[in-house]
């Protein structure tokens, strides 16, 4: 798998993370510090989700990506401090592990290509076809959503979600003539 798509899959894990707690935080339980903490943590996790979408689709701004994993990291493990009570350990490890993932892949990219620009090598083909990472990509797409799933039903937001796993059928028999 190409390593390019490590930053994306485990920035849009923490930013979705990231996004679910803040929401949780907003929740009409949540007082003081809490309420602002979750409007800056879900600001976090929606600049996450972007910034995974541009660097997928032309691997650009790394130094933001970094950053974005740094403050993610940050301030989801801050925010178990401010808002105890709808904050899960669970996801705040996860999206930590996602972010600490993110950047630390991002930063190895980053000094690659410095490294490359500095010293160019020849051009040496590759013998593989375009969808040769296509399974290594996927192999990493079900890890990160074998993490982030319990992650998010251990959030607030996760918890107060409708059950979708009972459904009410409605017959009806007639018209109400």
């Amino acid at each position: 798998m190409r390593m390019q798509a490590w930053p994306t899959l485990a920035t849009w894990g923490a930013g979705l993370i990231q996004l679910a707690t803040g929401a949780g935080m907003l929740t009409a339980g949540s007082g003081g510090a809490a309420r602002p903490y979750g409007v800056v943590l879900t600001l976090t996790g929606a600049a996450a989700l972007v910034w995974g979408v541009v660097w997928l689709s032309r691997a650009r701004h790394p130094r933001v990506g970094i950053g974005i994993a740094v403050a993610g990291l940050l301030l989801t493990t801050g925010a178990l401090a401010v808002d105890t009570a709808h904050v899960s350990v669970l996801a705040v490890a996860v999206a930590a592990a996602l972010s600490a993932v993110a950047g630390a892949s991002t930063a190895a990219i980053l000094r690659r290509r410095e490294r490359q620009e500095a010293h160019p090598a020849p051009a040496v083909p590759r013998g593989s076809s375009p969808g040769a990472g296509i399974g290594g990509l996927l192999a990493a797409a079900v890890v990160v959503a074998a993490l982030v799933t319990p992650a998010l039903a251990s959030t607030e937001a996760g918890r107060l979600a409708p059950d979708h796993g009972a459904h009410t059928f409605v017959i009806d028999h007639g018209h109400g003539h």
